[in-house]
């Protein structure tokens, strides 16, 4: 049988090529869950589908039972075997393509719904492994099937159509992240970004092929919107902004290529200053209000904007074949966007540049990890990080540019850049609300692939898109080498807190 040589039940009621209903037998000795894959044989050949909803009942319990000494009655005066015999599982299963076409590593929609009466049969393991563990080049391995001992592997190539990773607190996220950023980086030489937002990363063991930093930026390659947001100007100050700008476009004139100047800050702020003698009040007053904005950089982001320590070429900074973790735990939000903000434009258009030969750029394709993506590309407001990461959602896949967000609320997300994340990685949620925002944007998620989600286990994850050939519940496997991110043991850490305060007090008394 090429479908299988497992018989686990019967199609029931009425088909299409996309959906059946499914009653299973007792005699199947299988146990049946949610995720497996089942097959089945259709006239145009077999198809294999993915079971994304069971529910189990008895003709002996039917739900018009109105009081429990009924059940008692039935359960007392009847066998387990009885019982057994008189209940039913029933199972949806939607079927996802033809067999023979996943053997061809192409995904072929089924054409012809299976009939009534069809056997079906759990799946062979060497097509599931033959279709989640491609012996290729582009794939690397992240866990296994949680229904099955199946290995599965996404394809790294297609990570340039974007990923999001989505899952409520202590889901698996950052999990994830760790287990593909580790094997691209060692399996396949790739190239790597995080903007690490609580300083969870740190180097995952990779040595030398790791760079842990703090978010250093050359103000000399900094956009005047850059500028704006870290002296945090609202819309409204029209007058500063007008002063800031006209000071930006003097300093840049002066420059004139001399990038060797030592502190840009400082040289900005003078020009200011000259700008006050000879105004009007209101000029003045448009003045002094820049300059008390530039102080504020100078305070809370002077030792980021450090020309030593972030090189004008981006690819002595992140470096080919690395992974760069930024730590952005000592940045406060609006610094964080400047910052995030800075390093997607200079990627996207250092990229594109390279990509059309005229001017020298960023040498090889790379993947940029955004944490906490529901704050910085929000769907209520505009930042700057939202501008450029909507810019690579659009235009990323054409220039080796692949966005990859991780956020633990996804309904926070701008819908529009979630939408055109290709895939997704979707561990366990409970939020009705976020449920509902992420299968509004993702077609290959059903509702009732979806309705699993808030009985995931942690690490577990719907897997869609195209990374892989087909949906797939997955177990992630545990990466160790995460720096934080784990609860801590609070009771442990207070127990030996108050040892060491009541050595401490004894010593003192003494």
């Amino acid at each position: 049988m090429e479908c299988g040589d497992r018989f686990v039940g019967y199609i029931i009621g009425e088909s299409s090529p996309r959906r059946s209903l499914i009653i299973f037998s007792h005699d199947s000795g299988i146990r049946i869950s949610a995720g497996m894959y089942l097959a089945v044989e259709t006239v145009d050949g077999c198809i294999l589908g993915i079971v994304e909803h069971l529910s189990s009942g008895s003709r002996l319990l039917p739900d018009t039972i109105t009081d429990s000494e009924s059940v008692g009655s039935v359960v007392v005066s009847l066998t387990e075997d009885v019982l057994l015999r008189e209940s039913y599982l029933k199972g949806t299963v939607r079927w996802l393509s033809y067999l023979s076409s996943l053997k061809k590593g192409i995904v072929e929609s089924p054409k012809v719904p299976p009939m009534p009466g069809a056997k079906v049969y759990a799946a062979k393991r060497e097509d599931l492994d033959n279709v989640f563990a491609p012996n290729e080049d582009a794939w690397i391995s992240i866990g296994r099937l949680s229904t099955m001992d199946v290995e599965y592997k996404i394809n790294i190539n297609k990570v340039q159509r974007h990923l999001a990773i989505l899952a409520v607190t202590g889901g698996g996220k950052s999990n994830t992240i760790c287990v593909i950023a580790k094997k691209v980086i060692r399996e396949l030489n790739g190239t790597i970004v995080i903007f690490d937002m609580h300083g969870e990363y740190g180097d995952l063991n990779l040595g030398n092929k790791a760079y842990v930093t703090k978010p250093y930026i050359n103000p000399i390659a900094m956009d005047l919107s850059e500028l704006k947001q870290l002296a945090k100007l609202p819309p409204s100050a029209t007058n500063q902004e007008r002063v800031l700008r006209h000071a930006w476009d003097l300093l840049r004139e002066k420059l004139n290529k001399n990038l060797e100047v030592e502190n840009f800050m400082a040289e900005l702020r003078a020009i200011v200053e000259e700008m006050r003698e000879g105004g009007k009040a209101e000029r003045k007053k448009a003045v002094d209000g820049v300059l008390n904005r530039l102080d504020d950089i100078i305070d809370y982001y002077g030792d980021i904007l450090n020309p030593k320590k972030a090189p004008l070429i981006l690819e002595n900074i992140i470096q080919p074949g690395k992974l760069t973790v930024f730590d952005l735990s000592e940045v406060d939000i609006d610094g964080a966007d400047a910052i995030v903000s800075h390093y997607l434009r200079r990627i996207l258009q250092e990229r594109k540049k390279w990509k059309r030969g005229k001017e020298k750029g960023y040498p090889v394709p790379i993947f940029v990890v955004i944490e906490e993506a529901h704050i910085l590309v929000p769907g209520q407001e505009k930042t700057l990080s939202h501008y450029w990461a909507s810019r690579i959602a659009r235009e990323g896949r054409k220039f080796g540019v692949g966005l990859i967000l991780v956020s633990q609320r996804p309904k926070n997300l701008d819908q529009d850049v979630l939408s055109q994340m290709n895939n997704k990685i979707i561990l366990r949620m409970v939020e009705p609300q976020d449920i509902s925002y992420v299968q509004s944007a993702s077609e290959e998620l059903s509702s009732d692939l979806a309705n699993l989600l808030p009985s995931l286990n942690p690490g577990e994850a719907i897997v869609i898109g195209s990374i892989a050939k087909l949906p797939a519940l997955v177990k992630i496997e545990e990466c160790r080498d995460k720096r934080l991110g784990h609860d801590i043991d609070i009771v442990k850490e207070w127990s030996e807190s108050s040892a060491e305060i009541n050595e401490e007090e004894v010593e003192s008394y003494f």
